[in-house]
Formats: structure tokens, C-alpha cells, sequence
């Protein structure tokens, strides 16, 4: 055996049962007796099928490998949010795994449905399904960041998202802004929803009608606020003031004005939803809603291990934390009045 690479049949002929039972041993399924898996996993590691030291964590039930499963990691608030989990994690022993759905519901399922996914502690997850009972057949100590969905099972960590809209929105009202427009993507999650009613309420406290032209919903995604800022700038009517739900969103809205030759601040006012980099490098800067990125991912990183070490996952004990955040006035925002 030692002249020739080690495959699933040789394991299954050593221990004298089927390539089913061996994989179904290996990924920790049901249907395998404990006589039965332990023969299978001494054999792997007397053969190092597997490094001895995913055949152990496959015995004791722990790898000490936690998964964050994100919807792109090109995206810098996601980027941020793994930075978080990183730090937390390694300070407690735990290594990370990062997995990107592209923002694919498959993708997900497929990824829980494999081997990483059964085989870490625990996984923190800013998901993709718009289902509870997606997340409620997550048999894995789990916690949703930033999208959370009621009736899920699971601790979460997320934002005030309705409170930083209506705080942008409230901004520029004060600055005498009237026709304010939002350029925002699906409400398929708490985000995306809370803070549309952030703006709108803010619209409404104030005695302005919201009005369904200055709406434009799309993917969230920098070439959709792109093409609606555009379509806006462009009407017969143009929004004084835009708010971009979120941090891509406006860097597609930065680059439409470019485009128009307006100047942000003069032409059009411009609030964005989280910070990125065209925000603080045009001239003038763009005035944010700012989040605490990273802290969310700590945050929940903290929480997670502190569920994997109390072997409890029971709806009764689930927390959902809400942090605050914060308006960061720059330049962007012309007073009219």
C-alpha cells in the first residue's frame, strides 16, 4: 500500500464494508455504528488517508476550525467582517476557514451539505437563503451577521440599519433638501428593508412626500448605482440629494457624476451607506453612515465560541445583538436653505 496513493476503495477493503460506509463515517453521518466509524478512522490514520489530525477531530467531534461564510469577499465590508472574526478567533484557539457563496443560494447549501461544512465547530454566516427553515436545519452552533432573518434558531449580530437611513435622510432635510432619492437593492433581508423605512420615515417626520420616482431598487451592486444615478441626474426633474444604501452602491453613484461632469456637493448631494474608497478620496469627501465593521465580526466570533464551549444551541437562550452607528459628516451635502 505504501508504493500507491491511498483512495476511499483501499479504506473500504481494509475495514471490510462499502464506500458508502466509509464516507458516510468520514463526514459524520447517521447510519454508521461506533464500532463500525472507529475501526474506519484508526485505519485512515494508520494509512494517513486524511492528516492524523482531521482523523482525530473526526473522533473527539471537534476541529477547533471555525467556517465564515460570506456572499463575496471582494466586498469591503465582508472583508472587514472576516478580519474581525480572524482576530477573535485565533485569540481563542480557533482557526478560520472562508468560504464565498457568490451569493448563491446553491452554492451555500452546497457548501453545509459538504465535508467542510460538518466538519467545523461552528460557522458564522451572513447569508444568501431568505428562509427560516433554511438556517433552522443548521445542526451547527451558528450565528447570522448583519442579514437576520426572525424565527432562524440562531444567534445574530446586525446593525441599526433603519436608524443610520434615517439619520442620512434627517441630514439632508435639515440642509433644506426636499427631492431626496434612494438608490437601494432587494428587501429580502432585515438590511436592505430597515433602511428603506429609515429613509422614508425620515421623509415623512418632516412633511415630504417619498416619491416612487426617486425610488430605484436594483441588485446591490456599484453598476446598478451606476445606471440610477444616471437615470436620475438625467430626468426632467433631478433628486437634489441621494442616498446610497449601501458602500458599492456609492462608488457607482461617485462614478455617474463624474461621468456627468456635476461635482458632488454642488450639483447633487450624496450620503453613502458604509465607508469605501472612492468615499474618502474625492474631493469633497463623502459623508457616511458608518458601521463598526470589524467589531461585528468579533462580536460575533465571541458569541459563537462562547456557544460551542456551553454545548448549548436552544432558541430559548439566543441573543441578537443590534450595535449602533454612527454619521460621518464630510463635504457632500450642500445646504439649500
Amino acid at each position: 500500500m505504501e508504493d500507491k496513493e491511498i483512495t476511499i476503495k483501499d479504506i473500504a477493503r481494509m475495514a471490510n464494508v462499502s464506500v458508502a460506509t466509509v464516507s458516510r463515517a468520514i463526514n459524520g453521518r447517521d447510519r454508521v455504528s461506533d464500532a463500525t466509524r472507529k475501526k474506519i478512522l484508526k485505519i485512515i490514520e494508520e494509512v494517513n488517508f486524511v492528516p492524523n489530525a482531521m482523523a482525530a477531530s473526526m473522533v473527539n467531534k471537534k476541529t477547533h476550525m471555525l467556517a465564515v461564510v460570506v456572499p463575496d469577499i471582494q466586498n469591503p465590508f465582508y472583508t472587514a467582517v472576516i478580519g474581525g472574526t480572524v482576530e477573535a478567533a485565533k485569540k481563542e484557539g480557533y482557526s478560520t476557514l472562508v468560504v464565498s457563496t457568490y451569493g448563491d443560494e446553491a452554492e451555500e447549501e452546497e457548501f453545509f451539505e459538504g465535508f467542510l461544512g460538518r466538519n467545523v465547530d461552528g460557522i458564522i454566516l451572513i447569508g444568501t437563503h431568505k428562509e427560516a427553515n433554511f438556517y433552522r436545519n443548521i445542526r451547527k452552533p451558528a450565528i447570522l451577521v448583519d442579514r437576520y432573518i426572525n424565527n432562524c434558531g440562531h444567534d445574530g449580530v446586525v446593525i441599526d440599519n433603519f436608524r443610520g437611513a434615517y439619520e442620512a435622510v434627517k441630514h439632508f432635510v435639515e440642509f433644506g433638501h426636499e427631492r431626496v432619492a434612494i438608490i437601494d437593492g432587494s428587501h429580502d433581508f432585515n438590511d436592505g428593508k430597515d433602511r428603506y423605512w429609515g429613509y422614508h420615515q425620515a421623509l415623512h417626520e418632516s412633511g415630504i412626500r417619498p416619491a416612487p420616482e426617486y425610488h430605484k431598487q436594483g441588485k446591490w451592486q456599484e453598476e446598478d448605482g451606476y445606471r440610477f444615478a444616471t437615470e436620475l441626474m438625467r430626468s426632467e426633474q433631478p433628486p437634489t440629494a441621494i442616498f446610497a444604501a449601501n458602500n458599492v452602491i456609492c462608488k457607482g453613484v461617485i462614478k455617474a457624476v463624474r461621468d456627468l461632469n456635476l461635482v458632488i456637493g454642488e450639483d447633487i448631494s450624496l450620503i453613502g451607506f458604509d465607508d469605501n474608497e472612492l468615499a474618502q478620496f474625492v474631493q469633497p469627501q463623502v459623508t457616511i453612515v458608518s458601521r463598526p465593521t470589524r467589531e461585528m465580526g468579533v462580536s460575533a466570533t465571541e458569541i459563537l465560541i462562547q456557544k460551542i464551549k456551553g454545548h448549548t444551541n436552544e432558541p430559548s437562550k439566543l441573543r441578537k445583538v443590534v450595535l449602533d452607528v454612527e454619521l460621518i459628516k464630510r463635504g457632500s451635502v450642500k445646504k439649500l436653505r
